[in-house]
């Protein structure tokens, strides 16, 4: 194998290794958002009172 070639690899593993290790993250907030957008509690700050 080259070096070149190796190093190429490295890096381009390097990049992607962050999107791996979040997917399921930005899965389940993508889901949430969806479910609360269909649910219609996407914006709860008209809907909440003041507490004093």
């Amino acid at each position: 194998m080259k070096t070149t070639t190796f190093t190429s690899e490295f890096l381009s593993a390097a990049k992607q290794a962050p999107r791996i290790y979040f997917a399921p993250v930005i899965g389940a907030y993508k889901a949430i958002k969806a479910e609360m957008a269909k649910a219609g509690g996407g914006d709860r700050s008209t809907k909440t009172t003041p507490k004093h």
